[in-house]
This record gives structure tokens, C-alpha cells and sequence, in this order.
């Protein structure tokens, strides 16, 4: 039941995000470039190494190094788009940078998540995630929605305006839902039965991780000439991952909840984590953000 409840909510958000999507967004970013590049650069190989290192470095156990591999090579989602409307910063950046990674992941999740299991696991019941049904599964998955709503939009701009605001909340609810499932539910339908002493071992990895990723999109935009928008968005879409994504590699895919327990851990946080970030680099918008609530 929760396996199918996590492609249920993994499709909804993509699809979400298609409907977000015109071909205009793309055409700025496409002439000018290193704002795209330097992100992807940062989510496709820095986030990786920095998850390897930190696993090293911690001598996490394989099930939770792995986890949190696979975890780092998962895109952006709909949780660090938000983020970057809600603190006015580069949204067609944020939306067009979840696309092409999500597009990009076909190929990336096979390979990072193949290196993590020949490094850290040892364990027995798990092979290599096979390359072309893998990418035959995120694509349907992920990136399918994302054209539909693409391809909805185009023909029905008034209705997906309305789906738009209104699928954003479902998505909320449906991530609420499946969240409080795994914490909670057996595991006999699937719960992750996490206890307080895997919090204490998976939490420390998951803040330096969640740090570096957030300070990186600082450091790689100063050094690329690009201005503070450009910068808390890169680290917005570094320092959040598609969760969702990650509960159908490491749950689903490869059957170990083991696995999924960091992204369950990691997806509490970094909302949060990641308003600190925006509001240290536009600490101008913490008025803004005080009168819209009390507004």
C-alpha cells in the first residue's frame, strides 16, 4: 500500500510541476547559461562526493551510508521551488534546474546508486539496480507527469492555473500522509520502525550534508559571478531533495527500509534548514515574510 503511495505522490508532484511550466522560462536560461550549469554541476557530482565523504568520514553503517548516496543523487522537488517563490528569489532558475536534473537522474541515479551499494554494502539480498528498467521506472514515474503537465498547460491554460494551486496543497497532504505512515505504521504494510538510536546515528551525517549543500550554492555562485537570488536558489535546490524519489529507489527498487530511514530524517529538517539559509542571504525578507503573516 505505501509503495504505491509514494508513486502516487511522487507522480501528482511532478505533474504539479509541469503544469508551472512554459517554454519562456527556458529561453533566458538557455542564453545565459552558468546559473543552470553551476547548479547542476553542484547536485550531479559536488552532492555525491560530499555524501561519500561524510559517510566515510562518519563510518556510517552501509544500509545508512547507502541510503544517504542515494538520497544526495535524488533532484530537487516541488518543497525547494516553493522555497525560492516564497523568498523571492530565481523560480524559473529553481523550476528549470528540478527539470533537468529530474531529466538528468534517468541516467545518474543507476550510476550513483550502483557506486554506493559495490562501496558500502555488504550485506546479502541486494544486487546492482539494473540501468534500463531503473531509468524505465523514474521515467514513467517522474518524468512522464512532468511532460503531461507540460502538454496540459499548453492546451489548457485557465484549467491548469486552477490544478496548479490546488494540486500544490494535495501534494502537501499526500507527502503528510505517506511521512506519517513510514514513521509510524508497521512494517508489516510497509512503516520504517525507526528508533532513537538510528535518529542519533543518521542525524549528524544528515546536517553536514544538509550544511554543505545549502553553503555551496553561497560559495560556487559568488565564484561564478552570479547575484543573491542566483545563489540562495542554487543552495535551496542542493540542500532539498525529492524524498519522495528516494523512498521508490531505496524502499520500492531495492526492498531495504534501512535504506530509506535517512531520507525520512533528512526531509524533517530541511524546510526549515533551508528558510535559515534564504533568510541569512535576503535578510531583507524577513519583514516582508512578518507583514504577509500578519497580513
Amino acid at each position: 500500500m505505501i509503495d504505491v503511495l509514494i508513486s502516487v505522490v511522487l507522480a501528482v508532484i511532478m505533474f504539479s510541476i509541469g503544469l508551472s511550466l512554459i517554454p519562456i522560462i527556458f529561453r533566458h536560461l538557455l542564453i545565459h547559461p552558468r546559473a543552470l550549469v553551476t547548479g547542476l554541476i553542484l547536485q550531479l557530482i559536488f552532492l555525491p562526493i560530499l555524501a561519500f565523504g561524510v559517510c566515510f568520514t562518519l563510518k556510517l553503517p552501509p544500509a545508512f551510508a547507502t541510503g544517504l548516496v542515494i538520497l544526495a543523487a535524488c533532484p530537487g522537488g516541488m518543497t525547494s521551488n516553493f522555497i525560492s517563490y516564497l523568498l523571492k528569489a530565481n523560480t524559473a532558475l529553481a523550476v528549470s534546474l528540478t527539470i533537468c536534473n529530474t531529466a538528468l537522474t534517468i541516467i545518474s541515479i543507476p550510476l550513483i546508486s550502483n557506486l554506493a551499494l559495490s562501496t558500502f554494502w555488504t550485506g546479502e539480498g541486494i544486487g546492482q539496480l539494473p540501468f534500463l528498467p531503473t531509468a524505465g521506472r523514474i521515467s514513467l514515474i517522474v518524468l512522464l507527469p512532468v511532460l503531461m503537465g507540460m502538454f496540459f498547460r499548453a492546451r489548457r491554460q485557465v484549467q491548469a492555473k486552477f490544478l496548479q494551486q490546488r494540486l500544490r496543497w494535495v501534494s502537501v497532504v499526500l507527502l503528510a500522509v505517506l511521512f506519517t505512515l513510514k514513521l509510524f505504521a508497521p512494517t508489516a504494510i510497509g512503516g520504517s520502525n525507526l528508533t532513537v538510536a538510528e535518529i542519533g546515528i543518521i542525524l549528524p551525517a544528515s546536517l553536514l550534508i544538509n550544511f554543505g549543500a545549502l553553503l555551496s550554492g553561497r560559495v560556487a555562485g559568488r565564484l561564478a559571478g552570479l547575484d543573491r537570488n542566483d545563489q540562495l536558489t542554487l543552495g535551496v535546490e542542493v540542500g532539498i531533495q525529492n524524498t519522495s524519489l528516494a523512498f521508490l529507489i531505496t524502499g520500492s527498487m531495492l526492498g531495504n527500509e534501512q535504506m530509506l530511514k535517512p531520507a525520512l530524517i533528512y526531509a524533517a529538517f530541511t524546510f526549515f534548514t533551508a528558510m535559515i539559509y534564504g533568510l541569512w542571504v535576503k535578510p531583507e525578507m524577513w519583514g516582508e515574510l512578518k507583514s504577509e503573516v500578519r497580513g
